[in-house]
């Protein structure tokens, strides 16, 4: 009777699904005009071993510090704002125990505008947006957090809690030296991912 070893092995191919909240803080002509605020994240990651390509977005609700001029009207202080972003990054990943440290860099379009409720007080701030394609530059460091029920070749959760922060550097279209600068994410994660099936 024949008889035929085959040995499975972990595929080299995987996904993560995660959210993050925390605060994102602008800097530079962004801080003169807006507090720092309340953010919340999300992205899909797939890794090939250990490189990644990460697709995220997130916003951020914040508060005015002094009025900006909108044509003939004014987007007024302390009112609200929404900042946001979509990006795409390539990065790579290191684990060291059981902690992965992973940074990254990419594009993202970014773009803050007035809040729902300040927009609806004013036609001119109805329509008014800051938008443009920058640089997204980030590292995360998570603690993975050991799965008793791992099986070679079967699909795999992979809880992960940690720490990420990421930099954009927007370049905005409209040309508004006083609202130029940079924004700063900082956020608590929680991921869950799943090895695909190899052989």
């Amino acid at each position: 009777q024949n008889r035929q070893n085959y040995r499975i092995e972990p595929s080299p191919w995987a996904y993560s699904w995660g959210v993050g909240m925390g605060t994102m803080v602008p800097q530079g002509g962004l801080a003169a005009h807006f507090n720092p605020g309340f953010a919340a994240d999300t992205e899909v990651g797939v890794f090939y071993k250990n490189v990644f390509l990460m697709a995220n977005g997130g916003f951020s609700a914040n508060k005015l510090t002094k009025d900006i001029p909108v044509g003939e009207s004014q987007w007024p202080s302390g009112s609200g704002s929404i900042h946001a972003f979509v990006g795409a990054n390539l990065g790579v990943n290191f684990d060291v125990e059981q902690f992965s440290i992973y940074p990254y860099a990419g594009l993202a379009y970014s773009f803050f505008e007035p809040n729902l409720k300040t927009s609806n007080s004013d036609p001119a701030l109805n329509t008014f947006k800051v938008d443009g394609l920058g640089i997204n530059l980030g590292i995360g460091i998570d603690y993975n957090v050991p799965d008793k029920n791992f099986a070679v070749g079967a699909i795999n959760r992979i809880l992960k809690v940690g720490l990420r922060y990421q930099c954009q550097i927007p370049d905005y279209k409209k040309s508004i030296s006083t609202l130029d600068g940079t924004t700063h994410w900082i956020t608590l994660r929680f991921m869950i991912g799943s090895t695909f099936p190899g052989k």
